[in-house]
């Protein structure tokens, strides 16, 4: 039978692993399996890599995650953004009711302002958003928001990242919202997923009862004339088929016989970096009132370091011990290496400048975990990059799968349903 080599023991990875009906070896390089989907445990709180909620519309693939999981719980989405002191239902551009009147006049002039012209997702981010939502809107979300998310100029993006990640209501829809409460829900995750038990973790550790891994398994070779992956301590694995998990531009700079027109169309290739502090508090008096019952918030304003707080312990109660409650926020970077200004110490002091943390209560708990790769910059050379480097990978048998692994913005559910594909037309 065909050998297979699998490297990385992340979601996208173990899915691979889980529906191959051949040999296979996972290569991973931690001595731990999850990638961005493992959790952490300390002093009774569950952390994750920030804010993995799962978000499923397959019937198939929900009931292998619960099975996998040891059950979920079904959560209805209560997210917001705080602007100006006050909170805003997300999404933004569906809940102008909630803004003072001046902001929201200049949002309802935005939409009606808007010139009919094509619009299409190869336009640059921002123009994009001024001709969806009007200048109002992008003025006070759209473009400070995803300035700090993506760390990037707007302009040299496109919008072709958007898909389902951005709700698009009609004008009429839009304009609606300012007058009367919105009771539409908008967007992918309107309902999402999360184990009962253990965090992410519980995901994974369910794959692993199945699949074993070879850990502490880096892989920095692949001969791809002998059809062979030689890890760090030079151990030699021979393939039949190779399917990587790794940032896209690691496995080609692995592949000391790639042309020099892939190597090029690699380095064209562009994220962010994102560092995720992790908090657990401890309070006699709960949460404070302002973020009851919410689960994440996103933050526009500069006076905040960070783009974005979750709010594990509303999620699931069992993350955060009696008395205590657990956030995590996000701070983006252009370069991998994190500014040390994105530390402990300047989440807190915004957090408690929000509100979001009561000013006697105690932090017991903190981690701090760094992801080189995060969000994959959507520009020109993206989208022709991919196609010489994918077909040129295939046609020697190696097979790219997972969100950096095929270079994109994606979701647990589409990673499965990615590897479960490739697995079925692997097997035949």
């Amino acid at each position: 039978m065909k050998k297979n080599i699998i490297i990385g023991a992340g979601i996208s990875g173990l899915s691979a692993a889980y529906f191959l009906k051949q040999p296979y070896i996972v290569l991973e390089e931690k001595p731990y399996a999850g990638g961005l989907c493992r959790s952490f445990y300390e002093n009774g709180f569950t952390f994750d890599c920030s804010g993995h909620f799962i978000h499923i519309k397959d019937e198939k693939i929900k009931s292998i995650v619960n099975k996998l999981s040891g059950g979920v719980d079904e959560v209805a989405r209560n997210a917001s953004i705080f602007i100006n002191g006050n909170f805003v239902p997300f999404p933004f551009q569906a809940n102008l009711y909630h803004l003072d009147e001046k902001t929201k006049k200049e949002c309802v002039d935005g939409v009606l302002k808007r010139k009919d012209a094509e619009i299409s997702v190869k336009m640059p981010f921002l123009s994009w958003c001024e001709a969806m939502f009007g200048k109002g809107i992008t003025k006070y979300f759209m473009k400070p928001y995803n300035e700090k998310l993506w760390s990037c100029d707007l302009m040299k993006m496109t919008a072709e990242w958007t898909g389902p990640f951005v709700p698009r209501p009609d004008a009429g829809s839009i304009v609606k919202s300012a007058y009367s409460k919105n009771k539409t829900q908008y967007g992918y995750n309107s309902i999402f997923y999360y184990p009962k038990k253990k965090g992410c973790q519980a995901l994974i550790d369910g794959f692993l009862k199945k699949i074993k891994v070879e850990y502490n398994s880096k892989t920095c070779e692949i001969d791809i004339k002998n059809k062979t992956a030689v890890t760090q301590d030079r151990k030699k694995y021979k393939y039949d088929s190779l399917i990587s998990t790794q940032p896209l531009t690691e496995l080609v700079r692995q592949i000391e016989q790639a042309p020099v027109s892939i190597k090029k169309a690699a380095k064209n290739l562009k994220c962010s970096s994102v560092r995720c502090v992790n908090l657990g508090v401890k309070s006699s008096k709960g949460i404070p009132k302002a973020l009851k019952n919410r689960h994440w918030v996103y933050l526009p304003e500069t006076s905040f370091p960070f783009y974005r707080a979750g709010i594990y312990s509303n999620i699931n109660s069992l993350s955060a011990p009696e008395n205590c409650y657990s956030f995590y926020v996000e701070f983006s970077s252009s370069s991998p290496v994190i500014p040390e200004r994105f530390d402990l110490e300047s989440a807190v002091n915004a957090l408690k400048k929000a509100g979001f943390i009561g000013g006697n209560d105690e932090i017991i708990s903190t981690n701090t975990v760094d992801m080189p790769y995060a969000y994959v910059i959507f520009d020109k050379e993206r989208e022709q990059s991919l196609k010489i480097i994918n077909e040129w990978l295939n046609k020697n048998n190696i097979f790219s799968i997972g969100r950096y692994g095929m270079w994109e913005y994606s979701f647990i559910e589409k990673n499965i349903k990615d590897a479960k594909n490739l697995a079925d037309l692997l097997n035949k």
